[in-house]
Formats: structure tokens, sequence, C-alpha cells
């Protein structure tokens, strides 16, 4: 069989239809380029299948790989240059003469031979491995950068360009400016992971990078001896975000308008000192990213959906959404206002900072330095003729007073408080100072919320559960019902989750509730009256979840743990 032939057969093989194998097949690389990467790039075949379908036709064992195992002395016999630029990973060395090297591209003999070059005097063993799991070997093995890295080591440079403020689009590296190009290199891997989150934090004797991935912190593989880089790397970021390099001693906050290859990011950055060093965190937030905002796209039960939007279109009152931070109560609010987003209409928001901005509404960033707060801003807001107010946080009394003033005058108000669950919202703002009366009256409703993440589609299976866990935690399943869960994959960085949705508790102030308000009764007083008007508990919305194949029965009991062991304990 030709190899023409067989190139076809494996293009077929690996999911391609015959119109597009034949497309593929005629392909001729550019310049540097190889065959495989342009077959790859197209996104028409499983890479993983196409790689089987190499290795059979080679002769090449394919083998996934897991860099956790690999030895640093097998890591350092190719300089991290050549690894990433080539995409050769020395991954064992069977014996003093021998080391096996795996790629992708059987096609790319220059990079092949240059790997030969490399270990002169020592026999090389092929094996062939999915690309995006090579690459992320490679990066978990070497760390995020550790090509720059080791430039910088050899070349004895810190940061040339410290001063210079061009760098900020990070599609483009400056050649000259090492540490510029290592940090771009970690906010495009951050971009790449989905994180919203950057966190780098100087240790004892070392400095650890954390992402934070769909909630959860990842520590990320970084070049070893990164500690000598700790100054410039901070230096760096707090030139981007405009803050004086100079002082260590107090915390700053900041903030860096970013392009990338996916469009305009914006990120808040904050540096606190500690004993170690100064931490830098930065928050990514998407300016371009097409976000559409509605109450439809928050997925609630049927009963939540019909009891919010009638909540929405009232003509005055509070609406409450609550939860801890990064809970996604933000964009519940902004799914809230587009959906009443109406030319008859009048929106104002004070928020800290603007997440997201709406079109066809008057959106004021909160300047606590110069004096504009959540109440001043707020104050000004209702002199401007509006019927909607949204106010990013009610934090003390201040703002609690003006909001229900402004509720009261005929204005519909949204906020959000830091509570538990959504009967708290109603404790929170008597332990502010608001009068019984004043809250019963005022206060429409509370929504209770929290992110749960989302069973990974590229490696979701079915699960089975012992009957006591579910039993345990009061989760009925119906007869013949299949629950999911991820088994790990690339896809998911292992973890058997990929992305999060909301889930949701509705407390609906009632007759009934209001009176037990005024008369100051306990929490659990008010949440079981809340429970008998109809409102179900954020667990209970979890597990509509889990019986649609969403999620898994073990997040939802992780994001509610704590409210149900509040409840028991009440």
């Amino acid at each position: 069989m030709s190899q023409l032939r067989a190139l076809l057969d494996a293009l077929l093989a690996s999911g391609v239809n015959e119109t597009d194998a034949a497309e593929l097949l005629a392909i001729k690389p550019p310049a540097g380029g190889t065959w495989t990467v342009e077959v790859l790039n197209s996104g028409k075949c499983d890479e993983a299948k196409l790689t089987a379908e190499l290795g059979k036709i080679f002769r090449t064992p394919v083998a996934p790989i897991d860099a956790a195992k690999i030895e640093r002395g097998v890591l350092q016999l190719l300089p991290g240059r050549f690894v990433f630029k080539h995409h050769i990973l020395p991954v064992a060395q069977p014996d003093e003469h021998t080391i096996t090297l795996a790629t992708y591209d059987v096609f790319n003999q220059t990079a092949r031979r240059l790997a030969q070059q490399q270990l002169i005097g020592k026999k090389v063993l092929w094996q062939l491995t999915p690309r995006s799991q090579l690459l992320r070997a490679l990066r978990m093995a070497y760390g995020v950068g550790a090509d720059v890295f080791e430039e910088i080591l050899k070349n004895n440079r810190a940061f040339e360009t410290l001063e210079q403020d061009s760098a900020l689009d990070i599609t483009n590296d400056d050649p000259e400016a090492s540490v510029v190009k290592f940090v771009n290199q970690i906010i495009r891997e951050a971009l790449t992971e989905r994180a919203t989150d950057i966190h780098v934090e100087p240790l004892e004797n070392d400095l650890r990078i954390r992402y934070r991935v769909d909630g959860i912190l990842h520590e990320i593989a970084v070049p070893p001896q990164l500690r000598v880089l700790q100054s410039a790397i901070i230096s760096r970021l707090k030139v981007m975000a405009h803050m004086d390099i100079a002082e260590r001693r107090l915390p700053q906050d900041g903030r860096i308008n970013l392009t990338t290859m996916s469009g305009a990011i914006d990120v808040r950055v904050s540096t606190i000192p500690t004993v170690n060093g100064e931490s830098i965190s930065l928050r990514l937030l998407s300016r371009t990213e097409t976000l559409t905002f509605g109450i439809d796209r928050l997925d609630m039960g049927a009963r939540q959906m019909a009891e919010m939007k009638k909540m929405i279109t009232l003509p005055n009152g509070i609406i409450l959404v609550t939860g801890p931070t990064g809970s996604g109560k933000s964009t519940t609010l902004y799914s809230f206002l587009s959906s009443i987003n109406q030319p008859t209409r009048r929106i104002i928001t004070v928020e800290e900072p603007v997440e997201y901005r709406l079109p066809g509404i008057s959106q004021i960033d909160v300047k606590s330095d110069i004096g504009l707060t959540f109440a001043s801003g707020l104050r000004a807001i209702l002199r401007q003729d509006p019927n909607i107010v949204m106010v990013g946080e009610i934090r003390d009394f201040e703002t609690s007073e003006i909001s229900i003033r402004a509720a009261m005058t005929g204005h519909l108000v949204f906020s959000t408080l830091h509570t538990n669950d959504a009967v708290s919202g109603i404790t929170r703002l008597l332990d502010m100072g608001i009068e019984p009366f004043l809250l019963a009256s005022v206060v429409r409703c509370f929504l209770a919320q929290r992110l749960v993440r989302k069973i990974c589609p590229d490696c979701s299976t079915e699960a089975t559960y012992d009957a006591d866990y579910l039993r345990e935690h009061e989760f009925i399943v119906p007869p013949g019902t299949k629950l999911f869960r991820g088994k790990g994959c690339d896809s998911c960085r292992q973890t058997g989750y990929r992305g999060r949705f909301a889930i949701f508790e509705v407390c609906i102030i009632t007759e009934e509730l209001r009176r037990k308000i005024i008369r100051k009764e306990t929490g659990s007083a008010l949440k079981a009256q809340a429970i008998s008007d109809g409102m179900e508990s954020l667990r209970t919305d979890g597990w509509r979840r889990v019986l649609k194949g969403q999620t898994t029965v073990e997040e939802v009991v992780r994001v509610t743990q704590a409210d149900e062991a509040m409840t028991e304990t009440e």
C-alpha cells in the first residue's frame, strides 16, 4: 500500500469525511510547517485517532505521557528552548546510552535530526503522543515560560525595559525583554486555561503561581529557581498596572488593559506586602467576550423562574442577591437588568468595579479615593430621575438606608449582600440597624446562589453511588435515573469538570414572613416560614441539576455543605 493511500485511510479512520480527507491529503505545508500540523489545525480530525493511525503507518509506538513521572535529569538532556520550539519532549532514559523522545509530528524530520544532534552518542527511541497531551505535559514538566526563563539565566539579564509601557499587547513579545515575555506567557497560559484569577505568591524559598479555574485553585508548574526573578516579575506587573514600583510596604490596587488574540481583557491587580515579599493577584475580565445576559440564561427551575420574572417587573421595592464573593451575583444582576432594559425605563447602576458594560444602561464606577462611594453615588443617582437602580453591594447602614428610601419613593432597587443563604439576608439587614417594619415593607425577595462546576462533556460517564451516601445527604434518585460524573481528561485538567453554572434559593417576602420579621423572630423561625411558603434550598436546586446530568452529587455537597451545617445548628 502506498503512503498516500495509508494516510488517506488514517484520515478516514480519524473521523474525516471523504471530501475533507482528499483536501487534507493534498495540503502543501508552508515553509517551516508540516503536514501533520496543518491537518491538526484544521480541526477536522480526532487527534488521538490520527496519532494512533500514524503510529501504525510509521511503526512508531503511541503512548500517553505522565509529566509527573519524568525525572528532572531526563528533562535536562534537551534545552528548554529547543523543547518548546520543536515540541519534542524527553520522557525516559531506559539506560545510560538510550533516551526516549516524544513528538506528535512524524513528518518534522528537521526537528528530529536536530534532536539527534543534541544527543550525540545516545540512541534515540521515538514515541508518538497526541498533540494536546504532549503540549500539556511539556508545560507541566518544564513550567510555564521555561524557555524564556532559561534565556534570562543564560544571559544574566533581569529587566532592561522595566519602565516601558508598550508591551500591553501580550500577543507581541519584545525579543529584548525576557521578563516581559515571561509575564506575558503567564497571562496567556491563564487565558488558555480559562482562569479567572492569577496569584503570584512568594514563599520562603520559592515563588508560587496559581490559577483559579472554575472556582478551584490550581498550582501551575514553573521553572525551578523562579524565586530569583521574583522582584522583576512583581515590578513588571506593577508597571503594567500603573502602580508605584518603589512602594513595597503598603497594599496597592491597579488596572491593566490587555490586548489578546481573542480581544480586550480588563485586569484588576492587587498587591499586599507579606513576610516573604509582595504577593500580587490578578482578576481577569473579558471586555469583548460575547455574553448574552438575560433571565432565561440563568436556567432556573420553573417555579423560581416564574417568581423572579414577577419580582423584576415590580414598580418598586428592593431585590437582593446574596452569596459569597465569586458566586456569580453580578452576572445574575446583569441578567435581570438586561431582561427589563427598555427605552421607557431609565436604569442607572453604581458598581465597584463595572465588570461588563451593558448597552442602554448608565453605569457608574465607584472611586472611593475621591469620595465616590456607593452611598454618595446612590444619592446622586436619585437626582437623575431613574426608574431602576442597581447598587453593587450594600455594605453599611448608610447605603442600606438610602436604598430603602429609594424603594419607598417609587424606585425598583437591585443590590447584593454577602450572606450564606437567602434568609440570612434578613438578619444581616437587621444587624445593620434597619428597622424591621421598613425592611418588611420594601424588600420584595432575597435570592441566594452558588456556582457549581459542570461535568466535562468530553469525559462524562455513568456513575454509581452508594445508597447510604445518597441517604445521608437526603438525595432521592427516581428509579431508572442515570447519574454521571467526569472521569478526567486533558480538556478538563483531569478534574472531570469544565465550566460552571448557578444554583439558586429564592425567598419571597410573603405576608406571613413579613409579620415574623416585624416581630424580630429568630433566623431559624424565619427560614422555617420561608420553606413553608415554598422556598427550595440551594441543595434541592442542586439535586435538580444532578438529575439532569449536569453536575455530580459530590459537587453539590461541596458547595452547599456550609449552608446545610448552619441549618442543622440553628
